[in-house]
């Protein structure tokens, strides 16, 4: 991934502390130049504290401002959701809904929902994500257990492949792991889908380095 400036603990609980707030958010991530209306393309609206919607002055239309996003058409409040995607995303290694459910004080089933939505959005998102620049490709190898549970020789191993792009200074930007055959057709298929076009044999604007 990516690197982000990261926000801590203290000013995350003290930003997103009402739906309020959640609200405020959304709404300037959605139209951060001003509200306009995608059915008239007028501008200017009322706003319904706790409503999540911003109607139209113009036509009239009730705008929500979680469309597009995970907690659309669903009643949690919106400061679970936050709390949820900031729990999520916090650590590394991911988090459980069992321990999702003991943070925020939720039901599991509430807790499996929530980590199911952001987990589905989190994978489309990955897949708009394209490698340019200086690409790094190696081959790499998941084991697993043999069909009767047992490790060690034998193991049945899957194959894959790994690719980054590197950004200035050679730090590692975006990076793309998918498991695939490792012959020259499937190494070709998964460069179309995952680089930017196009590498050398289809342009200038990236280049690729096999290890």
């Amino acid at each position: 991934m990516s690197q982000q400036e990261g926000m801590g603990f203290k000013e995350f609980r003290q930003r997103f502390q009402t739906e309020e707030a959640c609200e405020e958010y959304l709404f300037q991530q959605r139209w951060p130049d001003g509200f306009i209306c995608p059915k008239c393309g007028g501008t200017g609206c009322y706003r319904l504290c706790g409503r999540r919607e911003s109607t139209c002055k113009h036509c009239h239309r009730q705008n929500l401002v979680t469309a597009g996003t995970v907690p659309h058409r669903t009643h949690l409040p919106l400061t679970i959701w936050f709390w949820a995607i900031y729990l999520a995303a916090r650590d590394k290694r991911g988090i459980s809904a069992v321990q999702l459910s003991s943070e925020l004080e939720i039901a599991y089933s509430s807790a499996w929902y929530l980590l199911h939505r952001l987990r589905n959005a989190m994978g489309q998102r990955d897949q708009d994500y394209v490698l340019f620049g200086i690409v790094e490709l190696d081959d790499a190898y998941f084991d697993a257990p043999k069909s009767n549970g047992k490790w060690g020789r034998g193991t049945e191993k899957t194959s894959a492949l790994a690719a980054v792009s590197l950004l200035e200074q050679g730090h590692p930007g975006f990076f793309k792991i998918q498991v695939s055959k490792l012959d020259a057709a499937a190494v070709r298929a998964v460069v179309r889908r995952a680089f930017v076009r196009n590498l050398p044999w289809l342009g200038q604007k990236a280049s690729a380095k096999l290890l």
